[in-house]
């Protein structure tokens, strides 16, 4: 499922659009929970980045949707964003907070559709390899494929990464879900380890990244499993 937010303060324009996306789905079997904010103030405040496509007016009272698209991008680079304009020329200045495209008013079902399968190879081929953690100088992307091991100390997760470690406060479990079919495996109720980044394991140790971590005795046997599997799937 996709969460989608249209941010319109017109409700007819609003209402057009979301009948739009409720017929996409009926053609082609998507599923969307689409979330309606009548102005950008309301959206921006306790924002999470929970969507993963964005509709966004451009004229909006109080705060127009150009400025709210920067506000947008300073806690979530990720999301696809796609304005609903009047007025064209502003597709230059969209570049700037990374649109992924622009739509005039009213909006046509051809030109909607066009968007949403672009939206969608876009978000297919992102798949999981990136998310957004809150760290504590503000959001951080997380790429995936550069998570050497994630250790959590009192409620304190830190993700080594070829970039560096960046603590976040979170759960090892949530976090383990999130990587699940991912090449992650648990030493111990302190470590979860990127696989592909193991470069040797015995005496109760694993190495990491030249970091040497320890296998718990009721992780060893799954651990070992697991890893046994990844390096028996690079042969």
């Amino acid at each position: 499922m996709r969460n989608i937010a249209i941010v319109e303060d017109d409700d007819k324009e609003a209402g057009l659009l979301e009948e739009q996306l409720r017929r996409y789905e009926k053609e082609t079997g998507a599923e969307y929970r689409v979330v309606r904010f009548s102005d950008a103030i309301a959206f921006l405040t306790g924002y999470s980045a929970d969507y993963d496509i964005v509709f966004m007016d451009i004229e909006m009272p109080d705060l127009d949707g150009m400025t709210a698209a920067k506000k947008l991008r300073e806690v979530d680079p990720e999301v696809i964003l796609v304005f609903v304009t009047n007025m064209a020329q502003y597709a230059v200045e969209g570049y700037e907070v990374s649109a992924m495209d622009f739509m005039v008013k009213p909006v046509r079902y051809d030109n909607l559709k066009l968007k949403l399968e672009r939206a969608e190879k876009k978000l297919e081929g992102k798949g999981e390899d990136r998310f957004l953690v809150r760290g504590k100088n503000g959001p951080v992307v997380i790429c995936v494929p550069d998570i050497r091991y994630v250790e959590v100390t009192d409620h304190m997760l830190t993700f080594y990464t070829n970039e560096g470690a960046i603590k976040v406060t979170g759960s090892l479990k949530e976090i383990e879900k999130r990587l699940e079919g991912r090449d992650f495996s648990r030493a111990n109720s302190c470590y979860l380890v990127n696989l592909k980044y193991v470069t040797g394991a015995s005496d109760g140790m694993v190495t990491v990244g030249g970091d040497r971590l320890s296998i718990s005795r009721a992780r060893r046997k799954s651990f070992m499993s697991d890893l046994a599997d990844y390096l028996g799937g690079r042969v």
